[in-house]
């Protein structure tokens, strides 16, 4: 019985919790995708495609594993809301929003280990069971830890952790979804190596262990940053509307019982913790003054608590007609799903830095509206409104529209369309630290953007973007934030093809960017490569499906972000160049069932290429570095 049929059985099992489910794989989503209805969860791949490529910040980051990244691709539309400000852990938080919930038949389980050169450890492990049809627990860990560091001392540890769990009423009435959500990240700052040109005349074996601005030889750990995060959620749905008894006569069930349409009415309660911390105990270079001679101990905090009330609708698995018997082939999805919510927030803030304690109390109060259609054509749209608190005025109103073309191998068209007005981040209007303090009036920044693209089933995309800026908050060259007036435009054109021959295969990912006005603001480099070419072929009767390529990543040159670590920014600087560099990783992967590993040597190419490999200015790429990883799946 196909897939899609599987699917909608075991949606269909949620309304009776005696319809049989059919064998199939484990499904997930986000809370969004359960309470729209379940019924477009991606059923989890177990496919060996790009293991090797395992940490989200790999080549923009400080160059070690797990340290603070930055962003080679301009997206300046933020998360609605209060904004504590610090986002430097972006590529590996996970939030209430992103955190992923499951609907599986049977126990699923997913394992994923990786080694590396200097002590570096990741770990990846997932487990789901549906306790009963209409209930299920996720549990979900990930870390990456490096414990020595090329450039010490550069030691980082980034941990997340998720319990989450639905449960469905057998009649459908009644759903809820709760979730906790665990962020602990820390980094051991070393303010980047002393001196470029010693780096740059360097031989590959003398390039590891120089001087670097902090952590002296009487502090060898003293500089150190920490960032933790929680978020807690309970959501409450109770769905009403006429009830139809429909029968199935090709399953084991008698009847089913389908609630169509399906109105609701919902309440959710989320909270919200942010605290960042910055300590040393050395106090040179980079930084220019001192409030406190000794030592640093900054901390920046927020607690948020967040009610939501809503009222929507969701319909979902209509009936291709109603008869007294159907067959479950006549069953299809055309999932529709709209609300209107208002919400209310309570902040507290706080900032320490030795003996100076500030604390701040503010409000939110927005509503907005949902609305989302699947299907081949699909749109789908969100817009919300602050009417008073920190973030009054805010607003953020998206739409996202796709349809057929009819054209060959550009079969959908896809159109992105934003438009945002955001208060500034608590950070950027106040901060009191040892070595900064300032207290900032800017005004609200303005955000525009529309995308559009061309797509295929199977991952090709041809498109591009046209961004717009008003009142843009960035860090100049002084490492302290400011506000630029004028108008900020940014064009993008972006490309990704897989191409075939045969046992080979060609994964090219090509972005070109520029800014059109105002370009001291924005530093991303004006064309970004990246591919990955590989030769694949079953070997031993296609027992081991075997892969051996190569990745390939280049940008042009561009002047790009320095990083403060007291602050964790990365700010605008002319002084140094970055990019023009090649970075190729070579690696071989296999798969036997659901058992999948690799091997993997990155930065291959150390020294044959010059020595100029820094992603910021003071911070070099590691030089070449293995990782071993292996993952399985288990699930019946």
């Amino acid at each position: 019985m196909c897939l899609l049929m599987m699917c909608s059985y075991a949606a269909l099992a949620q309304e009776d919790s005696g319809f049989a489910v059919p064998k199939a794989r484990p499904m997930y989503g986000t809370y969004h995708d359960i309470e729209q209805g379940m019924n477009h969860l991606t059923v989890i791949d177990t496919v060996l495609h790009q293991i090797q490529k395992f940490d989200p910040g790999y080549l923009q980051n400080l160059g070690a594993p797990g340290t603070p990244s930055f962003q080679l691709e301009w997206d300046p539309i933020k998360a609605t809301g209060f904004d504590l400000g610090f986002h430097q852990w972006d590529n590996y938080r996970l939030t209430n929003e992103n955190a992923l919930f499951y609907n599986t038949q049977n126990p699923y389980a997913d394992l994923f280990y990786i080694q590396g050169s200097k002590d570096m450890q990741a770990l990846k492990a997932k487990y789901s069971q549906n306790i009963r049809p209409y209930w299920n627990f996720s549990i979900q860990f990930s870390a990456l830890n490096t414990n020595i560091s090329d450039y010490q001392p550069q030691q980082t540890q980034v941990n997340s952790t998720v319990f989450n769990t639905w449960y469905k009423s057998p009649n459908g009435r009644y759903l809820a979804i709760g979730s906790l959500v665990i962020n602990t990240f820390s980094a051991q700052e070393n303010g980047g190596i002393a001196s470029d040109s010693n780096f740059y005349s360097s031989s590959p074996g003398n390039r590891t262990g120089l001087p670097t601005n902090l952590g002296s030889t009487i502090y060898s750990t003293a500089a150190k940053q920490t960032f933790n995060e929680e978020f807690i959620s309970a959501r409450q749905y109770y769905r009403f509307g006429p009830v139809h008894e429909v029968k199935v006569h090709d399953t084991d069930s008698v009847a089913i019982k389908v609630i169509h349409p399906e109105f609701f009415i919902s309440h959710s309660f989320e909270y919200h913790y942010n605290r960042y911390v910055y300590t040393d105990q050395d106090t040179g270079a980079p930084f220019s003054r001192t409030v406190i001679p000794f030592y640093t101990n900054d901390a920046s905090q927020v607690d948020e608590f967040t009610n939501k009330v809503a009222i929507g609708h969701a319909a979902f698995n209509n009936l291709v007609r109603i008869k007294k018997k159907i067959d479950s082939t006549e069953y299809r999805r055309k999932p529709v799903f709209y609300q209107a919510f208002a919400k209310y927030s309570y902040i507290s803030t706080g900032e320490m830095s030795g003996p100076i304690t500030l604390h701040n109390n503010y409000f939110n109060t927005s509503a907005g509206v949902e609305f989302a259609k699947k299907g081949i054509l699909g749109l789908e749209g969100y817009g919300e409104y602050f009417f008073d608190g920190y973030n009054k005025n805010d607003y953020l109103v998206s739409a996202h529209l796709h349809f057929p073309t009819f054209i060959p191998f550009l079969t959908r068209l896809n159109i992105d369309a934003k438009s945002q007005q955001a208060a500034p981040s608590y950070t950027d209007q106040v901060f009191h630290g040892n070595h900064f303090i300032w207290t900032n009036s800017f005004s609200a920044s303005r955000f525009n953007e529309a995308t559009a693209w061309f797509s295929d089933s199977s991952g090709f995309k041809l498109g591009a973007a046209y961004k717009l800026a008003n009142n843009l908050i960035y860090y100049d060259s002084t490492a302290r934030p400011a506000q630029d007036p004028g108008t900020l435009i940014y064009a993008q054109l972006f490309v990704s093809k897989e191409f075939k021959f045969g046992h080979f295969h060609f994964l090219n990912n090509v972005t070109f960017q520029k800014t059109l006005s105002n370009s001291y603001d924005i530093r991303v480099p004006e064309w970004l490569i990246r591919t990955s070419w590989y030769y694949e072929h079953p070997l031993f009767k296609r027992a081991i499906l075997f892969q051996a390529g190569f990745d390939f990543s280049y940008s042009t040159q561009y002047r790009g972000y320095g990083y403060m670590p007291e602050i964790s920014r990365f700010y605008v600087q002319d002084k140094v160049i970055l990019g023009n560099y090649q970075v190729w990783d070579a690696w071989v992967a296999g798969k036997v069932k659901r058992f999948m590993f690799f091997f993997k040597m990155e930065h291959l190419n150390e020294g044959l290429s010059g020595n100029w490999y820094f992603l910021v200015p003071h911070y070099p790429l590691y030089p070449t570095s293995y990782r071993i990883g292996i993952r399985w799946n288990f699930f019946n």
